[in-house]
């Protein structure tokens, strides 16, 4: 293990510092990491995945809406339910 001058711990508690408004999901992530550059790559792969998932989401709430019917033996309350579920979830994910 190289050691690490005083130089790279300042800057790394520095980085730390200004990581602290991070969510505790986002802590929970990158606590074990030892320096900057892996909590910066931790945080960007997160963030990568999340943006997948939200896409996948959107993408199927978009199946959803774009082949929206009534089914059979269905009554007009229920539609609507389903028909709300399917707008808000398009509208949280933006």
């Amino acid at each position: 293990m190289s050691k690490i001058t005083v130089k790279e711990f300042e800057a790394n508690a520095k980085a730390h510092y200004f990581l602290q408004p991070l969510n505790d999901d986002d802590i929970s992530r990158v606590i074990h990491c030892t320096s900057t550059y892996h909590i910066w790559q931790s945080l960007i792969i997160t963030n990568e995945r999340i943006t997948q998932v939200k896409k996948t989401k959107i993408d199927f709430l978009n199946s959803q809406y774009n082949s929206f019917y009534m089914f059979d033996c269905e009554s007009i309350d229920k539609m609507l339910t389903r028909f709300t579920t399917i707008t808000y979830g398009l509208v949280s994910l933006g």
